[in-house]
């Protein structure tokens, strides 16, 4: 400890042992006359020929614990002790009461530091020096953990579910730090009991009393996530940074510190998308996972929540790239130190949500119930809810780093294509169209002037020094892309304009003409090989459907204007045939006039429609075998007869029509479907069964291998080409008829006067 804060230099604590040190001039012959256990504390900490330094036991135990879960716990551990401290608690041991006191009479105490903040400088990793053991292990009991805990409840603090487990963990890691695990272990039965006791009186008050239930800070919605990266954009000092950070928070699915630790060399470009590397995560202290980078994804439909123009806007207003680096070395993406970064994110987002008061109310939220976390909440929120065609909540879980016990690491293993798709839905594309698949801006070069040109533009706007030139490119084309949205919403004075890129219109409007954005199957990306990644399967589908309706929208008023001409075409020939009293050379009889008709209808192709209408399907032999099916079991349902229902005299071609493909009268279903007990007028009925037997007849003479039970017009129209000479029959009356003029009913009677008289 300092001396400037009255304290005599800190005692050793007990758990580390004392190394002598070596200094690096000694050699391997003054090692000799050195004892055998030192020689051996030498070889254990890296020593050797040459050895320059020792390893210093105190620092690495204290590396085993990340220095953000140290400073997360330390208001626990100071809360605990300062509650000793204040009790004069038997176990508190002098040289740490008297640290303690120097501390907080000193001249630090004098300027406004908490005792909490003063009392932390002693704790393990985060003192400068080394830390002192505080307590006697064997005189701490149950009461001295839970003490504090229940003094702070006694005072009216909250005592919610995350600070009692926050409190727990915290004096384990205590414990821990001086070698006292058993000790904890022995405590932990009654303390733990004690503790799960008070949560359970927590949950029995909120819902007791109303009190609000979730704990911690809200998730974002979608729609709040979007006002607020407008918002932030149009800032002027601190909105490419707040954008660019509240954007990236978000599509990472991660937490702040995440984002703040970003260095510029984890950032490249793979594909149709961005990968982004953690070195390190609250779930990943080792960093096996690292190398796996997160996929994020342009937004070519919404420029405010594309993480793609977010970053671009920032590199490109970048000024503090620190150029005292190492050449080897990459700066990171954001300035000052992790914590600096975050509280300066924290700020501008409080001042966003104060501004979008009555939207945040719109939602059913409170101002203080959105903080940084609730990018992520709301990021996983949204990913796995947000509609009916989300990714699955492994991949979101691997993409938030956060554990699946028993599966995790054995059966589920990250995967690229899964985090693919995570990405894509994170980004905000719509997961229910198939703009889901949308290839992000790209530059295409057609020639080495134009990739030049491409590449100058870059280098005048980006450091590629520090910034891999893929990433900056990327970016570059997707603010130029964006171009014209920007500077519709970006306000005049916003730093984007002033730089030199921004400056030079001509310039920026033959980059865009450089720019491919469109899908995988358009003309650019066929040329250029631009590969899409992470779109899942009913995107094609979409697709294809798209392009049925296209052609739909073409073909249709076509098809409209063709029926709009086509009654005063037949009302023109029918007027001819009656002044000629021919027609195609042939009598106007009303059989010569189906079949003139039958071949209009036939050339036109409007027959076809209007029999697919009234079927609603083509057959195929899946299709007779549903039908076949619904039929056996009484599935079937169709519209009711009309009450009037009856077989009209009509040719017998005619009659097979209606057979086979129905009319208007039994809503397009066909006759041989209707059954003789839906007729409810008797004579009606016994009609509709003479008409049965005729047709069963016609239909058994059609060859097994020919007959279907659903074809098309020209189908049934062949079949009864086949099978009409069966059916030709000489009729007694005076009136002499062509055979196609004969009616069905009269057909029937001449084929059972044949019958009898055989």
């Amino acid at each position: 400890m300092a001396s400037g804060d009255g304290m005599e230099g800190p005692t050793r604590p007990a758990f580390v042992p004392a190394l002598r040190t070596i200094e690096p001039t000694e050699t391997c012959g003054q090692l000799i006359d050195a004892s055998a256990d030192e020689r051996e504390a030498h070889e254990t900490n890296g020593g050797g020929v040459g050895c320059a330094q020792k390893i210093d036991l105190a620092v690495e135990l204290q590396n085993s614990i990340g220095l953000v879960t140290r400073k997360a716990y330390k208001s626990s551990q100071a809360l605990f002790l300062l509650h000793l401290y204040d009790q004069n608690h038997p176990s508190l041991l002098s040289s740490f009461r008297e640290a303690v006191t120097a501390l907080l009479n000193g001249p630090r105490a004098h300027r406004g530091v908490t005792r909490s903040a003063l009392i932390s400088t002693l704790l393990p990793g985060l003192s400068q020096g080394e830390p002192i053991e505080p307590l006697d292990w064997s005189l701490v009991d149950e009461m001295a953990i839970l003490d504090p805990v229940h003094a702070l409840k006694m005072d009216g603090g909250k005592l919610s579910d995350s600070r009692l487990s926050k409190y727990r963990s915290a004096l384990s890691l205590l414990f821990k730090d001086f070698q006292q695990e058993q000790r904890w272990a022995e405590l932990m039965p009654t303390t733990g009991k004690v503790l799960l006791g008070w949560s359970r009186a927590n949950a029995r008050k909120r819902k007791e009393e109303g009190m609000k239930v979730e704990s911690g800070k809200a998730p974002l919605p979608f729609k709040l996530y979007v006002s607020i990266c407008k918002d932030v954009a149009m800032q002027d000092v601190d909105g490419p940074f707040a954008w660019c950070y509240a954007a990236l928070m978000w599509n990472l699915v991660c937490r702040s510190d995440n984002v703040a630790y970003l260095n510029i060399g984890h950032v490249r470009v793979e594909d149709d998308h961005l990968l982004i590397f953690f070195a390190q995560s609250k779930t990943d202290q080792e960093g096996k996972l690292a190398k796996h980078g997160r996929a994020v994804y342009a937004n070519p439909l919404n420029p405010c929540i594309c993480p793609w123009t977010s970053l671009g806007v920032f590199l490109m207003t970048l000024t503090h790239f620190d150029l005292s680096l190492e050449s080897s070395s990459t700066p990171p993406l954001f300035h000052g130190s992790m914590g600096e970064t975050a509280r300066r994110f924290r700020n501008c987002l409080m001042r966003s949500v104060e501004r979008l008061k009555d939207e945040v109310e719109a939602c059913g939220l409170r101002a203080d119930s959105i903080g940084s976390h609730s990018f992520r909440k709301g990021a996983a929120t949204y990913s796995s809810s947000g509609g009916s065609a989300c990714p699955s909540t492994s991949a979101i879980s691997l993409r938030a780093g956060w554990t699946q016990p028993g599966v995790e690491g054995t059966y589920r293993q990250f995967d690229s294509a899964g985090d693919h798709h995570v990405g894509r839905t994170a980004c905000g594309l719509p997961m229910h169209t198939e703009e889901l698949a949308l290839l992000p801006p790209t530059f295409i070069k057609a020639s080495d002037e134009e990739g030049e040109f491409i590449r100058s533009s870059v280098v005048e706007c980006m450091d590629i020094a520090k910034i891999n030139f893929a990433v900056a490119q990327r970016c570059l084309a997707t603010v130029i892309f964006h171009l014209e949205t920007l500077k519709t919403h970006l306000p005049t004075t916003h730093k984007l304009w002033t730089t030199p890129l921004m400056v030079d219109n001509d310039r920026c409007r033959k980059l865009k003409t450089f720019i491919y954005c469109g899908y995988e199957y358009g003309e650019g990306a066929k040329e250029h090989d631009l590969r899409v990644t992470g779109v899942p399967p009913h995107c094609t589908l979409l697709h294809e459907m798209q392009q049925v309706r296209n052609d739909l929208d073409k073909v249709i008023p076509h098809i409209k204007d063709q029926m709009d001409r086509f009654p005063g075409v037949i009302e023109q020939a029918l007027d001819d045939a009656v002044q000629q009293g021919r027609i195609e050379g042939q009598p106007v009889t009303t059989a010569n006039l189906e079949a003139c008709m039958a071949r209009v209808l036939k050339d036109s192709g409007i027959g076809d429609l209007i029999h697919q209408q009234q079927t609603a399907r083509i057959g195929n032999e899946d299709d007779d075998q549903h039908e076949e099916t619904l039929r056996v079991y009484g599935l079937l349902s169709f519209k009711p007869l009309p009450s009037d229902f009856r077989v009209p005299n009509m040719s017998l071609r005619k009659a097979w029509h209606h057979w086979t493909l129905g009319d208007s009268t039994s809503s397009g279903r066909p006759w041989r479907l209707i059954q003789p007990n839906e007729v409810r007028e008797q004579k009606n009925r016994e009609r509709l069964k003479r008409y049965r037997k005729l047709m069963l007849a016609m239909q058994t003479e059609v060859p097994l291998a020919e007959w279907k039970n659903w074809a098309t017009f020209e189908q049934y129209e062949a079949m009864f080409d086949s099978i009409q000479h069966h059916f030709r029959f000489d009729s007694s009356s005076s009136l002499k008829r062509r055979h196609g003029e004969l009616s069905w009913d009269t057909i029937l009677r001449l084929k059972y006067k044949i019958q009898r008289s055989a």
